[in-house]
């Protein structure tokens, strides 16, 4: 195996020739790893954020690559991580020989060999399962978390829940009933409509947030340079949209790849608790997404918030882990034999029950 590097000008060629070739190649692929959400990252990213390809070729060519971005902080340290985070919420190398242990294990070295006193290599939300975490963990001695990654399949199955979720359902379902049609629901369909419902969007998701304190994530979203990724990245995404008496209560974005969708952003109106309208906007859109042959909702990682978890327990999902590592400057540590993870929750236990919609 062989490791090489693309930056600036060559690494945004191979986003547009080689990767688009990975792309299609790699049937484990989601709509994060795609040309055009990359690309548009890439395009949009902030000053002084350079485009970074570290791929792995065998004698035919690249088997597998990994995008990211490095700069320098105001502290004179280099910082190399993925290149749409804190967007995107599953990171993992792309291409059909990605989960090959010889090619993750090339690629783990190769970025514990970039990692030195003045630089961090930080990958956040790989599949804990991946082959790049494995190694990962196993070669590094920065800590890593572990956060549950909630999936909805479709159609929505909700025998299986407890009794009182299903009654919490059968509530909502006759709440929204009498409100006949004064409750409509609409999802995207162009570029234009996309833009519309996405200021729409944010302004939903400041009004949910305006009573939080700032953290790390909501003043990362608050910064992105959404508008322009989603208008060069409009044939991949939609925001679905809940309306009460023609004013917006509830949007969401989603990002699509085959016949899967992944929620990416949402926001609801809190004066309109009594409509549950997350609750609302997701049966929905989730019924919506089955009549158009869809088969999976990936609802994205989640906090530690009981509220959140149960929001997404009451459809039903499906749960598995994805590891954030940094190398925290790993060649001037000693090896551990042992990831040092922190779980939320632990590895296999179930979420906890209780609290409200995100």
């Amino acid at each position: 195996m062989r490791v090489a590097e693309f930056t600036a000008g060559a690494a945004m060629t191979y986003l547009h020739r080689s990767w688009a070739r990975l792309y299609r190649a790699d049937e484990h692929a989601t709509a994060y790893q795609s040309p055009l959400w990359l690309t548009a990252w890439a395009r949009h990213r902030a000053p002084g954020r350079e485009p970074f390809i570290v791929s792995v070729h065998d004698h035919r060519g690249p088997v597998a690559a990994l995008a990211l971005t490095r700069h320098v902080d105001s502290d004179g340290r280099r910082r190399i991580t993925a290149l749409s985070a804190p967007a995107a919420e599953c990171i993992r190398p792309l291409g059909p020989g990605a989960e090959h242990p010889a090619v993750a294990a090339a690629l783990a070295g190769h970025l514990h060999h970039l990692a030195d006193d003045r630089t961090e290599v930080y990958l956040p939300d790989l599949p804990a399962d991946s082959a790049l975490a494995r190694h990962a963990q196993r070669l590094w001695s920065g800590s890593c978390t572990q956060t549950p990654y909630a999936t909805v399949p479709l159609p929505l199955d909700l025998t299986g829940l407890s009794r009182s979720t299903r009654r919490d359902h059968q509530r909502r379902r006759r709440a929204l009933h009498a409100l006949g049609d004064r409750v409509t629901y609409h999802r995207t369909h162009s570029k234009e409509q996309l833009l519309a419902a996405y200021r729409v969007l944010e302004q939903l998701h400041h009004q949910r947030n305006a009573d939080r304190p700032p953290t790390g994530a909501l003043t990362a979203n608050a910064s992105l340079p959404w508008p322009a990724v989603l208008s060069s990245c409009a044939p991949m995404a939609f925001i679905a949209t809940l309306k009460l008496d023609g004013q917006a209560v509830a949007a969401q974005l989603c990002l699509h790849h085959g016949r899967h969708a992944y929620s990416l952003l949402a926001g609801m109106d809190p004066r309109h608790r009594a409509l549950a309208p997350g609750h609302t906007l997701l049966r929905l859109l989730a019924e919506d997404l089955t009549a158009t042959g869809f088969t999976a909702l990936d609802l994205g990682r989640t906090t530690a918030d009981p509220g959140q978890r149960a929001y997404k327990a009451a459809y039903g999902a499906s749960w598995r882990l994805s590891t954030s590592v940094s190398t925290q400057a790993a060649s001037s540590l000693p090896a551990a034999r042992e990831p040092l993870c922190r779980s939320t929750p632990a590895a296999g236990e179930p979420p906890p029950p209780g609290g409200a919609p995100r």
